[in-house]
């Protein structure tokens, strides 16, 4: 089963965050019929090949978002239509899973000079505990690449992410008379206009700005009822030149209402062009553009130098009628195949 079949296998098994369990049993007896060990700790499967002291990390996520509305085919049965497959889970990150799963499998053993690490894991798009809980099984490794869809693109930096939930107070009253109450909505409304004002004159050269958006909002008891509270979540991608820590000091001091963090763990990261890992994903893949991952992803908890890098378009990630390009697939497993060997370098005078 090469990458595309394995790709259609992959899309066809519902694997939303929080019911993995199918897909990762499959992932483990594929592994397993081509002649790997592979393990499966807390619904996460990983596996190794090769010996050696250096080593290297291939992972990306098995699970994927709910179904979005405004989808015109079946999420759940994957396509092959006009040299792209159509499925919920395609682009994000099932694309990824299969070239690196088609990689592994083909690879020689004896082009090694160290061991290489797959893992397939749960629940990126929630909690990224999946990385977390393999990172405790494996010993630790040198450097990794993540499966996400760059569109083969070598991404050497990614935002973090910092999760705010705030809680504005005022005082009721009824609607009628609203100056004699103090109305939270508005408390609230005051707070996201000073967070959005909040200047950040440093520019990460790849990642830009931090960004914060209010994604959730939530008040009142009554139509006729002045509101005394107004909760609202304010989602922040941070930078190497403003992390999460920082970025809590600055809202905290910026806004009236309460600060309680939801999510504060998951940082910026940055590897340097000369690491090895970059120049190895480099030789592989040499038209590659090196840029930053605009998102949050698996390499926040990964304590290696690491690079993101997968098959697809993050436009297509989360989106009605998701779908990825079987070319580019069946490229990434063979880009992928070759970084491993020149990560490790060829071996000299040894045979099958």
């Amino acid at each position: 089963m090469k990458a595309k079949e394995l790709l259609l296998k992959l899309v066809s098994i519902q694997s939303v965050s929080g019911g993995e369990a199918e897909i990762g049993e499959f992932i483990c007896k594929y592994l397993s019929d081509n002649g790997l060990d592979p393990k499966i700790h807390e619904g996460n499967v990983y596996c190794s090949k090769g010996s050696g002291k250096d080593s290297l990390l291939l992972t990306s996520h098995m699970d994927t978002v709910p179904v979005c509305p405004g989808w015109t085919r079946n999420p759940n049965k994957p396509t092959d239509d006009g040299g792209k497959i159509f499925g919920l889970g395609s682009n994000d990150a099932k694309g990824s899973m299969a070239a690196m799963m088609d990689a592994i499998v083909s690879l020689d053993e004896s082009m090694l000079d160290g061991k290489v690490f797959f893992s397939a894991t749960v629940q990126e798009e929630v909690t990224n505990c999946g990385i977390g809980q393999v990172m405790k099984k494996l010993p630790r490794v040198g450097a990794a690449v993540v499966g996400e869809p760059t569109g083969l693109d070598i991404c050497t930096s990614m935002k973090g992410l910092l999760i705010l939930k705030l809680k504005a107070k005022g005082r009721s009253a009824h609607a009628s008379r609203p100056s004699e109450g103090i109305n939270a909505i508005y408390s609230a409304m005051g707070d996201i206009q000073r967070v959005l004002a909040l200047d950040f004159p440093k520019s990460h050269n790849q990642l830009g700005k931090p960004s914060i958006a209010a994604t959730m909002i939530s008040a009142g008891t009554g139509n006729n009822v002045i509101p005394a509270q107004c909760e609202f979540t304010l989602n922040i991608r941070s930078t190497p030149f403003y992390d999460n820590n920082k970025l809590l000091a600055l809202i905290e001091k910026a806004v009236k209402s309460e600060v309680i963090v939801q999510s504060i763990r998951l940082n910026s990261r940055t590897v340097p062009e000369k690491e090895k890992i970059v120049l190895a994903a480099r030789s592989a893949n040499s038209a590659a553009a090196i840029r930053g991952f605009p998102a949050m992803c698996d390499l926040a908890l990964i304590d290696a130098p690491g690079i993101i890098m997968g098959p697809g378009n993050s436009a297509q990630s989360h989106a009605p009628d998701e779908f990825i390009e079987i070319s580019q697939v069946e490229k990434a497993s063979i880009i992928y195949g070759k970084l491993i060997k020149d990560y490790f370098g060829k071996k000299q005078g040894k045979s099958r």
